[in-house]
């Protein structure tokens, strides 16, 4: 039976997915109105489908480029700074795009000030989720990741109905308005008990007294770990686990992520994380480091399924309406059964995320990826005679993609988390938008030329079959997790 003062704990370390939940809903919420907009910007400045998805198109390459730095920065710089600064980025955005007078304009506000805000709300997000929860990453990032699924949910039935009435114009003064919003949530996310790991240091006796002062300060079972670390064989053991016990001389001073008492950081228990594997060739480099970690062909194949989860997710999203609509679906029609598959989304980031963290990232995510090949089988297929086969198709569509999106944060949380997770989840970051630039060009020029989106079926399922190899190749494996989980939380400080 937990005491009252461990249940207030547990209470408190809820606080950041809460926060994180809905400045998820807020930020994504409007962007994601682009399959709504985006006819709308096609006859105001009278452009071909080609181009009206330029906007997006810029969105998705500069999130690109963009990642890594900000990935970095998320290291360097304390995430409560970084989150607000992409708050504020998002509503001068919308501000840009309310007074856009030619097509450069809406690329300029999507491509430079919504791209760059979005990135860093998103990649703020998963670190901060991931370095607060030990071992249950994919319930974590699941719960702070349904926030985009409910707020888009409900902003898309919403715009349907405004932006006829209100005008384009209008309705992006309002999401920038909204966007302010997020702010208070930004420092409710960044707010709570953080999961603290000892941080790396050198050898010797110093390293060995700031371990047992560590360990003391943790109460006796983790005393006893502590001073454990202070011989050569604890600090060997502590090592391959991806941290060692910090030395008061000598040591960095704190920065970003880091206190005087360690990083906040954790890789899952049991999972065979990147620093385990045997180093490249030649290389002399830390088994933690991170030009280590990218030489690994463990990061390259998950880089690879990334960019595959790129395509299906854009693929199904931006394209699928224009698809049904084209099928004879009605479009009003069409916005709901965009809006059926984000609530489908949001159970599967919570039920999906949850069960993967229960029985493992790749059993959990093969059966997502089946459930992603029905629903997309069944949304290209179905016409304005079968709506009963769409809405079956965007349901189990939003549920598969929703729990991979989740399965893959906590796989690369399980395979590279450490004090360079930051950097490590903003270079695969960068896989996402190439993943849907690749698809939404591919769409939008076959159709200009042919008059269909069977293209965009094919790029989805031949991703959805890399993402799948990926994940059973390079994604985490499972040793004795409950055991380990079990020791990690008996050494956590209280």
């Amino acid at each position: 039976m937990p005491s009252l003062r461990a249940s207030r704990k547990d209470v408190i370390r809820s606080l950041p997915v809460l926060g994180a939940f809905i400045v998820g809903a807020i930020a994504y919420a409007p962007l994601y109105c682009f399959p709504l907009l985006a006819p709308e910007f096609e006859t105001t400045f009278h452009a071909s489908r080609e181009v009206g998805q330029m906007p997006w198109t810029m969105f998705l390459l500069v999130s690109a480029l963009a990642s890594p730095l900000l990935g970095r920065a998320f290291d360097v710089l304390g995430d409560r700074l970084l989150l607000t600064v992409g708050v504020l980025l998002i509503a001068l955005g919308w501000l840009v795009a309310s007074a856009a007078s030619d097509v450069a304009f809406l690329m300029a506000a999507y491509g430079v000030f919504l791209a760059l805000g979005l990135q860093l709300t998103f990649v703020g997000t998963t670190t901060a989720v991931a370095r607060r929860y030990a071992g249950v990453a994919g319930l974590a990032l699941g719960v702070a990741y349904a926030g985009p699924g409910i707020g888009v949910a409900v902003i898309l039935l919403l715009a349907a109905g405004a932006i006829p009435e209100l005008g384009w114009r209008s309705m992006t003064l309002v999401f920038a308005a909204t966007s302010l919003l997020a702010v208070p949530f930004v420092w409710l996310m960044t707010s709570g008990a953080a999961v603290i790991v000892p941080a790396r240091g050198p050898r010797g006796a110093a390293s060995g007294a700031a371990g047992a002062a560590s360990g003391a300060a943790s109460g006796a079972a983790s005393g006893a770990a502590g001073a454990a670390a202070t011989t050569s064989a604890g600090a060997a053991a502590t090592t391959s686990a991806g941290a060692a016990a910090t030395s008061s001389a000598g040591a960095a001073p704190p920065r970003g992520g880091e206190t005087g008492r360690g990083l906040h950081e954790t890789s899952a228990p049991g999972a065979i994380a990147a620093s385990q594997e045997p180093v490249p060739p030649g290389s002399r480099s830390r088994p933690d480091a991170l030009r280590r970690t990218l030489r690994t062909r463990r990061f390259l194949i998950l880089l690879v399924g990334a960019v595959g989860i790129g395509c299906i997710d854009e693929g199904i999203y931006q394209l699928s309406p224009r698809h049904v609509e084209a099928q004879g679906i009605g479009a009003d029609y069409a916005a709901v059964l965009l809006a059926v598959s984000c609530y489908a989304y949001v159970v599967g980031q919570v039920v999906g995320g949850g069960l993967s963290d229960r029985f493992g990232r790749r059993f959990i995510g093969l059966i997502c990826a089946a459930m992603i090949a029905g629903g997309a089988t069944a949304i290209f297929l179905s016409n304005g005679s079968t709506l009963t086969l769409a809405a079956a198709g965007y349901v189990a569509y939003g549920f598969g993609i929703g729990a991979t999106i989740a399965i893959r944060s906590a796989a690369f949380s399980d395979v590279f988390g450490g004090h360079n997770f930051g950097a490590i989840f903003g270079i695969i970051a960068v896989a996402y938008p190439v993943g849907g630039i690749i698809v939404m060009n591919v769409g939008s020029i076959f159709y200009d030329r042919i008059g269909n989106y069977w293209p965009v079926y094919g790029v989805v399922m031949t991703s959805l079959l890399a993402w799948s190899v990926a994940l059973v190749i390079a994604g985490p494996r499972r040793h004795g997790l409950r055991a380990r989980l079990a020791h990690v939380r008996a050494r956590l400080p209280g």
